[in-house]
């Protein structure tokens, strides 16, 4: 009874494994999405720098405001 268990629930997995490189997906397939993959990896690594430097800028802005603001308070009122 074990051994049919441990068939059971090891099949799926042998099954998966030998379809990973047959007919189910061609490997120009496999090799485009690859290349596209690589590619968004790259495209969200050049994203990220920019969404880092954008966030520095509005940190930058929000101290002139920040100043501006104060500068303001102090500038008396006619």
């Amino acid at each position: 009874m074990s051994y049919k268990k441990n068939i059971l629930f090891i099949l799926p997995f042998a099954l998966l494994f030998l379809s990973c490189d047959n007919s189910v997906v061609s490997r120009a397939e496999y090799d485009a999405l690859l290349s596209e993959k690589q590619e968004m990896e790259a495209l969200n690594d050049s994203l990220q720098f920019e969404l880092s430097s954008l966030k520095i800028y509005v940190e930058c802005l929000e101290e002139d405001n920040n100043e501006l603001i104060e500068e303001l308070k102090r500038t008396p009122c006619d």
